[in-house]
């Protein structure tokens, strides 16, 4: 697919690329910044009336807030008063909120229509809020104290991850060129956000149970994984393997735990994770959190400082890579997060109220042969391994890119197995993972022993025939072997190559071990959730894992829309923490505007009076509630049978609804302790109030909507059985895009990718094998550490 070449870069990738925001929500604003941070034009049409956004305050208690977030989310756009006085655009954003009238233009690419529940199905007239999307994707359970409630993660998340669905969506569309007639892409919030909860569904479908609520920062099956203070400042630690529990212990000079025979494995400290935490917790505060996390990086342990708001702007990584954008706003200019697709030669904005200089329109790319695979034709070569990068490539692969998998019998993706022991591998128990055969749908396996110089040699040869590199490995790695970008792309300026790790590479803190809960911790969003009398809340067992790579994955079909445009490719270098840092954006800018860090509410909300989660009939069912405007204030006491609440003038004001929220809440307990999550939440709903009960992770992929929406993959592979998958989160023209294939078998492919792209004879191949450089199962036990 290399494009011609002789054409000098844009300044931006997008240049040239024209977007037409119809506002509505922060998912179709937070879809139409992205554009416009990667140099598009967008303009945008307020609705009619006025734009809510414009009047929310981010602290009820600042007036100084008041407006900050859509400052935030808008920065950039051209502001248009009429849909028709716009400009013909090659997109059209329509928020979750905004009308969608007969009269809208039609753009030349696609529409891209952003909504919580999409068009049809059970749920399609509900109302939606983050708690609600949160609480459907089974994303809140599991979090939380034992007893209750699940706790809420905070808000603009689902939404954020709505939006960027639709950016993937459009600049797919865009590489796929002009069809004979303008695309609609349906982008559904719910679905979208189900991509952060697919690992909780998968074990849960191990265990034949739901997963359940362990406590506040307990999440199966890891243990530690855990915040604690220190003299100074938060640390976050996740210890997995039996040499990282080992050097922690050190560390924390308690060896009595460390060879406690008891503690060996990370499932096995469950039943001891009180007298862990409250040990930690007499030798942490001994160092500062920065003394702690330098150490964990001297010992290879996964241990990272969890900063607040102030932390955030002073992180020396954050400011060495110019992780904060400048967003002036009047006469005050906030430091908030740069959009997180780190392309080197044609980066995000980071002055994000600049005027856009002007260009000439992007030329349109001829329409590819099957426009249900808008990626056809491309080529990458995937060796990464876990969650981020394979979630990154999956999408690729669901938009129709050939993605080879490399392996290596001694070192395959971990997420196929935990158990390497000969009985386990003769049986091929690592073929039986769900997460694997979740996160490589449709994707093809090479084994390759890279240690080798024949192993490193084939996959210079695949990568040769290759558009898209994507790695992440720990810092250093592929350099070393001769595999990083600057050999890569030797003789060739066409390549794209996206790596991914926790802080970037190039920095002091690239050598920081981490899994996806350093990533949530790392980028201090759980010093802004749960109740103040709390540790920092994590929300997820490895949030910053899906997230990233989404990010990772917007940020390879960004690439790849320059490349096509200018036949230059370009090393991505993505820090995995980066892309939660918009997650924090409200907290960030409260502190700046008012010196004070974000108050921390629980389930309560800033703007939405009331809202959480409430207790319902039988054993820990919940429902979750939120109530976004009057109209739904009087829609809850008209159906709760409260006439005097609605004789109570000052509780008709978000402000009043405040001053008695306890007591509100008391009584939202006491009517839904008798109902039944899934009767209350429908009652409630069809008045207008945002309600939903709360799935657990046994539940997502049996909810009537999505299954009526066929999100869900039904798919049969050997070792692993019957299984749900969750598809892309969007319609296509009202059909889903088709399933690629099954996961691959360790090594699969390798012959007949080898022989037909790098070269090798039969005989060649056989040597391989024999060689050990090529091998179809694990050969030896992998390292620890």
């Amino acid at each position: 697919m290399r494009a011609e070449t002789g054409s000098s870069p844009p300044q931006t990738p997008l240049a040239g690329v024209t977007v037409l925001e119809i506002a509505g929500g922060v998912a179709g604003a937070y879809c139409a910044k992205l554009f416009a941070d990667l140099g598009a034009r967008v303009s945008r049409v307020a609705p009619p009336g006025g734009d809510p956004l414009h009047s929310v305050r981010l602290d009820p208690d600042e007036p100084v807030t008041v407006g900050l977030y859509d400052g935030y989310l808008n920065a950039g756009k051209q502001i248009v008063n009429d849909v028709h006085t716009a400009a013909a655009c090659d997109l059209l954003i329509l928020g979750e909120t905004a009308e969608r009238s007969a009269d809208l233009p039609s753009p030349r690419i696609a529409t891209l229509d952003i909504s919580w529940f999409g068009s049809e199905g059970p749920y399609a007239s509900w109302t939606g809020t983050d708690l609600i999307a949160q609480a459907l994707a089974g994303m809140v359970p599991p979090a939380g104290p034992a007893a209750g409630p699940p706790a809420f993660l905070g808000d603009h998340q689902a939404t954020q991850i709505g939006g960027l669905a639709g950016y993937c969506a459009g600049v797919a569309a865009l590489i796929g060129g002009r069809s004979e007639h303008p695309q609609r892409f349906e982008i559904s919030i719910l679905e979208a956000f189900i991509s952060a909860a697919e690992l909780q569904i998968c074990i849960s479908e191990v265990r034949g149970e739901a997963l359940p609520r362990l406590g506040v920062n307990r999440f199966l099956p890891t243990c530690p994984l855990s915040i604690h203070r220190c003299r100074d400042g938060w640390i976050g630690i996740t210890p997995l393997t039996l040499t990282q529990w080992q050097a922690l212990c050190a560390m924390l000079e308690l060896p009595e735990l460390g060879s406690d025979a008891d503690l060996q494995g990370a499932r096995s400290r469950y039943p001891h994770a009180a007298r862990l935490e409250a040990a930690f917790d007499t030798r942490f505060p001994t160092r500062t959190a920065e003394e702690w996390a330098a150490l964990g990086r001297k010992h290879r342990v996964p241990m990272v400082i969890v900063p607040n708001a102030q932390g955030i702007l002073d992180h020396p990584v954050f400011n060495a890579r110019g992780s904060l954008a400048n967003l002036t706003l009047g006469e005050s200019t906030y430091r908030v997060p740069l959009t997180p697709l780190r392309l080197e030669t044609t980066p995000p904005l980071a002055q994000l109220d600049a005027p856009r200089k002007a260009t000439a329109p992007a030329t349109p790319l001829p329409a590819v042969a099957d426009d249900t695979a808008p990626l056809a034709g491309v080529r990458v070569i995937d060796f990464s391994m876990g969650w981020a990068g394979p979630l990154a490539t999956r999408m690729l692969a669901d938009f129709g890119a050939e993605v080879i998998k490399i392996e290596a019998g001694r070192y395959p993706d971990w997420w196929r197995s935990v158990d390497w022991s000969t009985d386990a591998i003769a049986r091929k128990q690592y073929e039986e993972s769900r997460s694997f055969s979740a996160l490589n749908r449709g994707k093809k396996s090479v084994s390759l022993d890279l240690t080798q110089e024949t192993g490193r040699s084939l996959a210079k040869a695949l990568v040769e025939h290759a558009d898209v590199i994507v790695e992440n490995q720990a810092a250093g790695v592929m350099q070393r072997l001769g595999l990083g970008y600057e050999h890569l792309s030797a003789g060739r300026d066409d390549l794209v190559m996206l790596s991914m790790s926790a802080f970037g590479g190039g920095n002091i803190w690239s050598e920081t071990r981490a899994y996806g809960s350093v990533l949530e911790q790392g980028s201090g969003l759980p010093c802004f959730a749960g109740r103040p009398e709390w540790p920092p809340t994590m929300a997820h067992l490895a949030y910053g894992d899906p997230i990233g790579g989404i990010y990772g994955a917007a940020a390879l079909l960004t690439a790849l829309y320059h490349q096509r445009q200018t036949g230059r490719g370009q090393w991505i270098n993505n820090s995995l923490i980066e892309a939660m840092l918009p997650f924090t954006t409200p907290a960030l800018l409260i502190k700046q505007a008012t010196g004070r860090e974000s108050m921390r509410r629980g389930n309560r909300h800033p703007v939405l009076v009331p809202h959480g989660c409430f207790p319902c009939a039988g054993e820990d069912n919940w429902l979750a509630l939120a109530v976004v405007d009057v109209d739904a204030w009087e829609s809850l006491a008209h159906v709760m049978g409260r006439d005097d609440w609605l004789q109570d003038a000052s509780l008709c004001t978000t402000e009043g609804r405040r001053a008695r929220e306890d007591e509100i809440e008391a009584e939202i307990a006491a009517w839904t302790g008798i109902q039944p999550a899934g009767t209350a939440a429908a009652m409630l709903q069809q008045a207008g109030v945002a309600a939903a009960l709360v799935h657990r992770t046994d539940e997502v992929t049996t909810d009537p909507h999505l299954q009526a929406r066929r999100f869900f993959y039904g798919i049969e592979r050997a070792h692993v059985g019957q299984q749900w998958q969750a598809g892309l989160p969007l319609l296509r023209n009202g059909e889903r895009y088709p399933m690629r294939g099954l996961a691959p078998f360790l090594g699969g492919d390798s012959e007949a990718l080898l022989t037909t792209i790098a070269g090798c004879s039969t005989a060649a191949f056989r040597q391989l094998l024999a060689d050990g450089v090529v091998s179809l199962a694990p050969t030896n036990l992998r390292q620890s550490g």
